[in-house]
């Protein structure tokens, strides 16, 4: 029968922790009590204590309640009824549980059964304890029994609903401080309690007991460099797990640098603790940011963040439970890391006291995509206690987004090839988007440039050097070329503007887009004729940066100044306690706000004075006040800035816009009051394709064709926008100047836009006259037309001596053309000669002051002996903004950049005018690459005269495009992913390739070195979560050694077939780069030691560990771990793959999935002979084991070598062997001296 309904079964489960806390025992104890008790009883029995007879039977009074026995003196019960009877007599006996727990009778015996989880099957599966006397059947004759049966004692948990017995499995110290630790471990179910004790070794009266935890429980108020022991205990109702136990130490002293900081609350609730949303910095709060000291940033729009929780607490906490809602619903709920698993910092392994950012504070990873407003959280402790963080309580500051183009200049001279950023850009790119409040940062590169003849836009042309003097700040070709054609034409191609002025170099700032050069040139050398190199550098601004070095503070320097910061800010010079410590995402890092390795100091800055932190180190200065030198940690190449600073370039970098193909604009702005992202209008065009492959041209050119004009050697880049070009346009053109109206025809006349100026209140036609007055004197005047008498007057305002009427004869005067060229100028006599024309424009004075004259020392003229009508002075006016206007036209000529490509002919329109009269302007054109490399590039204008041709260019048609390492794009849903693309492979690392290892131990460190910045995860107690994590994989699928590195902090299980995946890339496996032969000169080949004792040296392990101990290996616990095992009646010896874990030793002196096979007492005494037999097998030997041709001699190739070649060096009788460590090398150390190696070679052993 079902003893149990399953509703009831379930009821059980829910409450099976209350029946353990009622009666302490499980099952299996009352099982085992139970057993005890009726054989305590039987045993009674046997020694005739309280035993009688009745009616032939044999009984026993147990606890004043009497019981018939069994032929074998087992106890019977008496019968019970199913429901509701009285079981006194069965609780006489089992006095150990209590109404929990019932009774049903069965064979003069009982099950035994918890009312809240008891299960009893028909097939006899179940939860319950059975108890059945031992039994016989009918007599024979001989005094044998028919049948009989012994008495039954049975625990049965076959079948107890979702319990099972509790298990414990791979306790871990999953973390570890100098003051706290955390555990892990596997097997816990809900229904298990789970207790863990904290011991001391050394004081073993110092426990500490903690009941109900699970995984992830944390312990503080740990002593540093102290050992202590963990045991953990598992029970449920059913049972208790085997209790493990684990020791360890905690680390060396630690000094926290937020652990004195007060903690201010940002939440509601009875969990009280200030959060940090830290991205950059780890000062942001959720809001008020703007209140601290000179103003901190604001939280950034998806960008990931961790999140601080530092509680306001007395009390021990164990455990913190986060979760993250946006817009009130829920995404996440996670465990908050403890304290001891707070990230490292940045500080350097160099011998003084270590200080981690807070022995406090506990963290919690934010994806990117939760980082928007609409964000709330909630903390909920293991006391019960919580706090919340309201949705709006969250200030955010934007998601600026930054674009950085990156360019190497050569002006008569190659690009120097140092640009540091352009050849380090994956890597050097996730570092400095860890510096800057931007929410994604695209960096990318172009082409070098290199420009064997300048034409300047004054029409100055260098072919060899300029005739100025440069220097790092200054240089003509500086400012014109690098700066203002370069870096302004590249800025302004990104925005859709194809032409300026020749010298601006005007920000014509849509979103953020800044171009970063280096520039090199050749100039003539101060008091000389010489031509000198000069390389340019430090400045920036202006979305343009001329840099030297684009690493350590001269890029974070320059790069502020375009964010708006000025040098020395106040209050903002120097870190210190309140400005917190940097972040950096990529390597999980915190990045010190202390100088690591600097002179001990108090430092002022105008009023701020610092002094330093705990009298060890001093703080950091700001990028604009002077910063640092690289790496003075041991992860970042830039300048850590003050989040003063960091709130400023926030602000500039919203004043900004974000580009987004949905805006009607192109272009969209945060707004800071609304939270939220707004269409903008803009004068430029939208942008038809963003972030392509593009080729940008770029050129000097002066529509006049009296300068030189220049086509510039075409650059490439694969990142920039394209937009709708302006196209020539046909034309019919009109007449220019000066035309005499009598030799016009109506056609003409009606056809030509001609000038006006005011007369009057009106406008009129602008025309000229010569003119003779009374005294016998002629002039050339201006002025307007009157078409009723058909004659040119000048203005009423106007007199000249007493002629008070000035105008032509009869139709003999010359009309204005709005077209022409440049100036307007007439001559209006011989001694003043040709001048530019100018009218006045004063509409409020009612024609009191009209007419035109001529542009002379800085004001509106006439010929002697003109004046005012009205107030009788000279007529003359200075020349005020719109009340004076000079005269200018507007020329015909059309100018157009004809760009032939694969796919078509590309004709752009450029302005006909210069834009500055002295100046050639200049151009800057992005087109798409997808249509091919330009074959030929012409520059021409048209006017009324026909086409001129400026200038011809022929590019290059292999431009270097395949060493474009950009664009990278770094934030929001790109992570690091491409930075940890090109990660190298271990194929394509050649100082991996070319080094030799014997153990998996070499090749673990040389991994974690190379390409973990010194961890290496395994993911059972270094478990790293964070984009370019490396971590090892036993791979039990191909039985291999694998390596991965982490893409996305969601990534899941590693392919097992040796490839990448969406969350992880393959690196390559340690089954391809280990030689687990025996090395022949690190192999002790000396007589009379076993085989297993070359063994055990050869690994350097303490002893060799048998196959019944495979599962005791721990990574990082058991490095090198050799096993040996009996096989054919000698010895084995094997590597064990995956640690904790094999199945059986293979035979057949081969590996399989678990072990690698290492080699016999026979084989390896069968080498050794081998080895020992004569130099030639050794060295063959040798030379095989480091897949080496033949021997390296020394001298050979003018002492060049390959690096990890072996050499032979012969020493007084002996042979010895080195091995080369450098390209170069000199003289062998003697084999006798003490340390026999040195930077060039490593001493192996000898022969």
């Amino acid at each position: 029968m079902n003893k149990k309904p399953l509703a009831l079964v379930i009821a059980g489960l829910l409450g099976s922790a209350s029946a353990l806390a009622q009666d302490g025992l499980t099952l299996i104890q009352i099982g085992e009590k139970t057993v005890e008790r009726l054989e305590s009883i039987k045993a009674m029995a046997e020694r005739g204590e309280g035993v009688f007879e009745r009616n032939g039977e044999r009984w026993i009074t147990y606890r004043g309640i009497e019981y018939r026995l069994s032929y074998k003196n087992d106890l019977h019960f008496p019968f019970l009824p199913y429901e509701g009877g009285d079981d006194s007599a069965y609780r006489n006996v089992i006095d150990f549980v209590d109404q929990s727990w019932e009774f049903m009778m069965y064979n003069s015996g009982f099950y035994l059964m918890s009312r809240e989880f008891g299960v009893y099957q028909p097939d006899d599966r179940g939860c319950f304890i059975e108890y059945i006397p031992a039994a016989h059947g009918s007599k024979r004759d001989d005094g044998s029994y028919i049948w009989e049966t012994d008495v039954v004692y049975r625990t049965e948990t076959s079948n107890c609903g979702e319990l099972s017995q509790p298990t414990l499995a791979e306790l871990t110290v999953s973390s570890l401080s100098d003051q706290g630790a955390s555990f892990d471990w596997l097997g816990q179910t809900e229904q298990d309690n789970v207790t863990l004790t904290v011991t001391s070794v050394s004081n073993r009266s110092a426990v500490r007991r903690f009941e109900q935890v699970s995984a992830g429980f944390f312990v503080g108020g740990l002593q540093p460099q102290t050992e202590y022991e963990i045991t953990l205990q598992s029970c449920n109702v059913l049972d208790c797990a085997q209790p493990q136990t684990v020791r360890f130490t905690t680390q060396e002293p630690r000094e926290g640098f937020a652990d004195e900081i007060e903690v201010v609350n940002h939440l509601q609730g009875s969990l009280i603790g200030g959060l940090g949303i830290t991205q950059t910095h780890t000062s942001v709060a959720p809001n008020g940011n703007q209140f601290t000291g000179q103003g901190h940033l604001d939280a950034i729009v998806n960008r990931e963040a961790m999140l601080l929780f530092t509680p306001q607490s007395d009390q021990e906490i164990n455990q913190i439970h986060a979760e993250v809602y946006l817009d009130g619903e829920l995404v996440q709920r996670s465990l908050m890391l403890p304290p001891s698993a707070l990230a490292a910092s940045d500080q350097p392994d160099n011998g003084r006291m270590k200080v981690v950012f807070s022995h406090y504070a506990w963290s919690l990873p934010l994806q990117w995509n939760w980082m928007q407003p609409g964000l709330s959280l909630r903390v909920i402790d293991n006391l019960g206690r919580e706090g919340v963080l309201s949705q709006g309580e969250i200030q955010f500051g934007g998601a600026p987004e930054l674009v950085i183009q990156n360019i190497d200049i050569g002006m008569l001279t190659e690009p120097r090839n140092r640009n540091t950023m352009i050849q380090n850009l994956p890597t050097l790119a996730a570092d400095y988007f860890q510096k800057i409040p931007a929410s994604k940062l695209v960096m990318a590169d172009y082409t070098p440039a290199h420009f064997p003849v300048v034409t300047m836009p004054n029409g100055v042309v260098y072919t060899d050097k300029s005739a100025s003097t440069g220097g790092w700040h200054s240089g003509d070709m500086r400012e014109a070329i690098g700066k203002a054609l370069v870096s302004t034409g590249i800025n302004n191609a990104n925005v859709g503007i194809v032409s300026s002025e020749g010298y601006t170099q005007q920000y014509n700032r849509r979103y953020n887009h800044i171009t970063a050069h280096t520039n090199v040139g050749v100039y003539t050398q101060q008091d000389t004729d010489l031509a000198q190199v000069v390389v340019h550098g430090g400045s920036g601004g202006g979305g343009i940066v001329t840099l030297e070095d684009t690493t350590g503070n001269e890029w974070s320097h320059e790069l502020g100044h375009n964010y708006g910061l000025g040098h020395y800010p106040y209050m903002a010079s120097l870190h210190d306690m309140e400005s917190g410590w940097g972040w950096d995402a990529f390597h999980q890092r915190f990045i010190g706000n202390l100088h690591w390795k600097g002179d001990v100091y108090t430092q002022q800055q105008g009023d701020d004075i610092v002094p330093p932190f705990k009298d060890a180190f001093r703080f950091l200065r700001d990028a604009q006040n002077g910063g640092e030198q690289e790496y003075v940690g041991t992860i970042s190449r830039f300048t850590l800035e003050h989040p003063a600073q960091s709130r400023k370039a926030q602000n500039w970098m919203n004043s900004g816009f974000n580009l987004d193909r949905s805006s009607p604009s192109g272009y969209v702005q945060w707004d800071q009051a609304s939270q939220s992202y707004k269409t903008v209008e803009t004068d430029t065009p939208k942008p038809q394709q963003i972030g392509v492959p593009v080729v940008t041209l770029l050129g000097i050119y002066d529509p006049q064709n009296t300068h030189p004009s220049q086509i510039y050697p075409l650059i490439y880049s694969n990142y920039g926008n394209l937009f709708a070009l302006p196209q020539p346009e046909s034309m019919e053109y009109q007449l220019e100047g000066w035309q005499m109206v009598a030799n016009l025809s109506p056609a003409q006349l009606n056809a030509t836009d001609w000038q006006t100026l005011l007369i009057d209140g009106e406008q009129l036609p602008i025309c000229r006259f010569d003119y003779t007055n009374t005294n016998g004197e002629t002039a050339t005047f201006v002025g307007a037309v009157n078409a009723e008498r058909n004659v040119c007057e000048g203005s009423r305002d106007m007199r000249w001596y007493n002629d008070y009427q000035i105008d032509s004869p009869v139709g003999h005067y010359a009309l204005l053309s709005q077209a022409g060229e440049g100036n307007v100028t007439y001559t209006p006599n011989a001694e003043i000669g040709e001048v530019q024309l100018c009218t006045l424009n004063k509409p409020a004075d009612n024609g009191r002051h009209d007419g035109a004259g001529f542009l002379r020392n800085g004001r509106c003229e006439q010929v002697e002996g003109v004046k005012n009508n009205a107030e009788g002075r000279t007529w003359s006016y200075a020349i005020r903004t719109n009340e004076v206007l000079p005269r200018t036209m507007s020329s015909q000529r059309r100018c157009e950049l004809v760009v032939e490509q694969r796919n078509g002919t590309t004709h752009i329109a450029l302005p006909g005018n210069r834009y500055k009269t002295t100046d050639s302007n200049k151009f800057h054109v992005n087109l798409a690459l997808d249509n091919g490399v330009p074959s030929q590039v012409s520059l021409s204008c048209t006017d009324v005269n026909g086409v001129t041709e400026l200038t011809r260019f022929t590019p290059d048609q292999n431009p270097p495009l395949d060493e474009l390492k950009g664009p990278i794009i770094i934030g929001q849903e790109y992570g690091y992913s491409q930075v940890i693309d090109v990660t190298k492979t271990f194929v394509q690392n050649e100082t991996l390739t070319s080094t030799d290892f014997a153990t998996l131990t070499q090749f673990d460190d040389f991994i974690a070195e190379h390409y973990g910045n010194g961890i290496l995860n395994n993911g059972v107690n270094k478990t790293e979560r964070r984009a370019g994590a490396v971590y090892v994989f036993a791979n039990p699928a191909t039985g291999t050694r694998d390596y991965f590195v982490m893409r996305t902090l969601e990534a899941e299980d590693f392919p097992n077939d040796q490839t990448s995946n969406q969350g992880w890339k393959y690196l390559g496996s340690a089954d391809d780069h280990v030689n687990f032969a025996f090395n022949p000169i690190k192999l002790n080949r000396a007589e009379g030691i076993s085989v297993a004792a070359r063994v055990q040296s050869y690994f350097g392990v303490a002893r060799l560990l048998t196959w019944d101990e495979r599962t005791t290996t721990r990574w990082e616990e058991s490095p090198n771990a050799v096993f040996v095992g009996q096989i054919d009646g000698e010895n084995h010896y094997f590597v064990q793959k995956r640690p904790g874990v094999g199945d059986a030793f293979p035979a057949h002196h081969a590996s399989n999935q678990d072990w690698y096979f290492l080699g016999s007492d026979s084989t390896i005494q069968a080498y050794i002979s081998e080895l020992n037999h004569d130099l030639a097998s050794f060295e063959q030997s040798l030379l095989e084991w480091y897949q080496q041709e033949e021997m390296g001699i020394w001298g050979s190739d003018g002492k060049n070598g390959t690096v990890n070649d072996i050499y032979q060096y012969v020493f007084r009788g002996g042979y010895h062997y080195y091995r080369l460590k450098t390209t170069k090398y000199g003289y062998f150390p003697y084999p006798t001296d003490p340390n026999p190696s040195n930077s060039n070679w490593e001493y192996l052993g000898q022969f």
